[in-house]
């Protein structure tokens, strides 16, 4: 049995948690529409390998939202800590094992899912080199997806400074 602290149990749901909610619809049977709480996007494939499809898949919502998580992170922390960053580009590869599977390949029965992701930064940001490395390790500790997903998969983060 989990025991808490009085101090714990008098503390407010709020100042703990915070609770989201998301909807999905399919009227046409063929595109996905999430609402979040102020809007919508539709959704018509989770993955496609075809070089010419202009909409964004799920995975490429998913890997943008790991990406720019990492990258408003860095801005903010580095803001709170007094320092600039007056450039920041980021970079994710990731990497999907098992795609034939998606495509329905004769022979491939192993469920396909997202072996590693990479995120390399690129920052200008005027700290000596044990500062510049503290304020990102440190800021990655405040990003919830990065927090998530490094304890179920392989996640690395690079940050490279740039002069």
């Amino acid at each position: 049995m989990n025991k808490k602290s009085k101090a714990e149990l008098n503390t407010l749901y709020e100042s703990r948690i915070f609770d989201m909610s998301f909807r999905g619809t399919s009227n046409d049977l063929s595109t996905v529409k999430i609402f979040t709480s102020k809007n919508s996007f539709e959704i018509e494939k989770q993955i496609s390998f075809d070089s010419e499809y202009q909409q964004i898949s799920s995975i490429e919502y998913f890997a943008g939202s790991v990406l720019s998580s990492i990258l408003l992170t860095l801005l903010q922390q580095s803001e709170k800590r007094g320092s600039k960053i007056e450039e920041i580009e980021g970079v994710l590869n990731l990497t999907l094992e098992n795609p034939l599977y998606l495509v329905g390949v004769k022979g491939y029965d192993q469920e396909p899912f997202i072996k590693k992701i990479t995120v390399t930064v690129f920052l200008f940001l005027d700290l000596e080199d044990k500062d510049f490395n503290d304020l990102c390790f440190r800021a990655l500790k405040n990003s919830p997806i990065y927090n998530t997903l490094k304890k179920s998969m392989e996640l690395e983060v690079f940050f490279k400074k740039l002069l």
